[in-house]
């Protein structure tokens, strides 16, 4: 096996191909070396994809749980939906069209309680071209979900623009998809390979690969602050935060022992891939590799509450010294 192969193997965690009977569709098969790509992009700090499935909301069973989210992912007839066939559908009756034909095919049931669909978002940061955004969730659908029923949207409404995909959870031999955390970095990991593929330079790896100790914001908590309220788990943790002022305690890191040692496995393996590289004369990408294991052991391992407790910690200390001053 290439040292290309190894990094390929390394990166996906099992194998090159997700199993079908959870991860759905007939399997993912990638690109020879897209593993040292998404390594090479994340030591250039590009982009990183984003491929979430968003907590459900309201009725999501049956074929009135289907006719719901066609109508939000469309906007109600204002947003064009995308069918497998490559069909426009872009009118207030298109929801009722599609949750139809799909009952028709036995994809879903009048009524019931199983979910019917998974409701996918792809995700690119500001300044990425939508129609690149929408090409690629194409072929990524195309390529992840070729014997299930989907449809698909690009919505430009935010500065990220994000195409909403909804895939049916039954295929066409009436197997259910119970996709796992590894198959949705898979996705990840396909996603950048078609976005790549419309001349968009990008990266899908994992937090720990690129030493990134801080989780990104929760995009559930952002929509429930915007509607003007507070979270349980954040008023949970600003709780917690002001115990630990009172205390005058800086908050403990709970993981750090482990992530240390996670840590120290990865950058032995980029420094291993490196030299294999340059061995085999890939001078260049061993280079791009060494500089990723640099990168990972400069990495800082503050937590968000341990930066938020020094930074309040430190505008008190300031105050304090100008009431001196005066």
């Amino acid at each position: 096996m290439g040292i290309h192969a190894q990094i390929d193997d390394w990166l996906l965690g099992r194998g090159r191909s997700i199993n079908p009977k959870r991860g759905g569709g007939s399997g993912i098969s990638f690109k020879q070396g897209t593993g040292f790509k998404n390594l090479q992009a994340a030591s250039l700090k590009k982009p990183e994809v984003m491929v979430k499935i968003p907590k459900r909301t309201g009725n999501s069973t049956g074929k009135t749980g289907i006719k719901n989210h066609l109508d939000y992912i469309g906007r109600n007839g204002q947003v064009a939906i995308e069918d497998k066939d490559g069909f426009i559908h872009q009118s207030k009756g298109q929801a009722r069209e599609i949750a139809q034909r799909w009952h028709d095919a036995g994809y879903l049931s009048s009524s019931g309680k199983k979910r019917e669909a998974l409701n996918i978002v792809l995700s690119m940061p500001p300044g990425t071209p939508p129609e690149s955004v929408r090409d690629a969730a194409r072929e990524f659908a195309k390529t992840a979900f070729s014997d299930h029923e989907y449809v698909f949207a690009l919505h430009t409404d935010e500065p990220h623009p994000h195409v909403h995909l909804m895939v049916s959870m039954q295929n066409e031999l009436g197997q259910r998809m119970n996709p796992r955390k590894n198959d949705l970095y898979h996705w990840r990991v396909l996603f950048a390979e078609k976005m790549r593929e419309q001349g968009v330079d990008c990266a899908a790896t994992r937090r720990q690969h690129r030493g990134q100790t801080q989780k990104a914001d929760n995009g559930i908590i952002r929509n429930i602050q915007k509607r003007g309220k507070v979270p349980e788990v954040q008023k949970q943790h600003i709780q917690e935060f002001m115990q630990a002022l009172k205390d005058n305690k800086r908050p403990l890191h709970p993981f750090l022992k482990e992530q240390m040692q996670t840590r120290k496995i990865i950058q032995e393996n980029y420094t291993g891939f490196a030299m294999a590289l340059y061995r085999e004369g890939f001078k260049t990408e061993a280079r791009a590799i060494s500089q990723l294991a640099n990168q990972l052991g400069q990495a800082n391992t503050q937590t968000k509450a341990q930066a938020q407790f020094d930074t309040v910690k430190g505008n008190l200390t300031r105050s304090k010294d100008i009431d001196i001053e005066r």
